[in-house]
């Protein structure tokens, strides 16, 4: 079964050139620019299919799942500019791809998050959050 963690991977790399995508947590040994990104939660909802009948089927609505997008750069305006991009590539998507419908990605939230340091590193990394909302067919 298709699953938006595959598209959102796939579109985040595909709108920013040497920017990887991680899902979760960075697993790699690569400098910033890159992005992080997990699913908060998916809300799914059933519905009864005939109001009419004194015992109707339920159906569920097709979920919507809150992600969360990380992302990390050497400045504060670099982290912008890359969110800016992704936000070009994700908000207001909707289509299929590699077999997988998404009925609509909306961009909820943005912000910025606290400067770390990163381990070896002596300048801090900026952090831009994203929060958007997926639905998709399953």
């Amino acid at each position: 079964m298709p699953i938006p963690e595959k598209w959102i991977k796939g579109a985040i790399e595909d709108a920013v050139e040497d920017c990887l995508a991680w899902p979760v947590a960075m697993t790699g040994t690569g400098e910033p620019p890159y992005v992080v990104y997990f699913r908060e939660g998916t809300a799914r909802e059933l519905v009864l299919a005939d109001t009419l009948d004194a015992t109707p089927e339920p159906n569920q609505l097709p979920p919507v799942a809150t992600f969360r997008l990380d992302i990390y750069a050497d400045s504060h305006v670099q982290a912008w500019e890359i969110a800016e991009a992704i936000a070009a590539a994700l908000n207001r998507f909707k289509g299929t791809v590699d077999g997988l419908t998404i009925d609509h990605c909306l961009l909820a939230d943005e912000r910025d998050g606290d400067a770390v340091r990163l381990e070896g590193r002596e300048d801090p990394t900026y952090i831009v959050e994203q929060t958007y909302t997926i639905s998709w067919q399953e």
